[in-house]
């Protein structure tokens, strides 16, 4: 794979993260140890990592306490009626860890991103966590797959 190309494919997966607001969660079931996936909403921090607002009640909250490790799937597929075919569109896995993140910022950048969470913002059980990518894989098309590192994708910290 070309430098170029792989500029091109690293820039896709950050417009599929700025863009696609919502994300598929697997986790590991605490109970079963088999794979569990949920809908959650997402939102960026000012760091570039991936933002969740999800209850404590949740059992896919409950999964992240036993075992912090998960993926999330971020769906820039078509739909079948746009007539360019279900799986047209690019998607991108996000793999790491997660973690409660109390910062002020990362909670504004989530209700900035879903004004609907303010609803329940200020319950008790919910509460901010950030993924901490460790591996990004991107699905943009026959032969334009690649697996980055977060050293790749991910911006310089400051």
């Amino acid at each position: 794979m070309t430098e170029t190309s792989k500029t091109e494919l690293i820039a896709i997966s950050h417009e599929i993260m700025s863009r696609i607001g919502k994300a598929s969660l697997a986790t590991i079931d605490h109970r079963s140890l088999a794979p569990y996936a949920s809908l959650v909403l997402m939102a960026i921090s000012a760091e570039g990592m991936p933002l969740l607002m999800i209850s404590d009640l949740a059992d896919h909250t409950q999964n992240l306490k036993a075992d912090n490790s998960a993926a999330l799937l971020l769906d820039g597929t078509n739909s079948p009626e746009d007539g360019k075919g279900a799986l047209s569109g690019a998607r991108l896995t996000i793999q790491g860890t997660i973690e409660k993140d109390d910062r002020q910022d990362s909670l504004k950048r989530f209700l900035a991103r879903h004004n609907e969470a303010n609803l329940y913002a200020d319950f008790a059980d919910f509460h901010v966590y950030r993924m901490i990518p460790k591996w990004f894989h991107l699905v943009a098309g026959y032969g334009r797959i690649i697996w980055l590192d977060a050293d790749e994708m991910m911006p310089p910290a400051n």
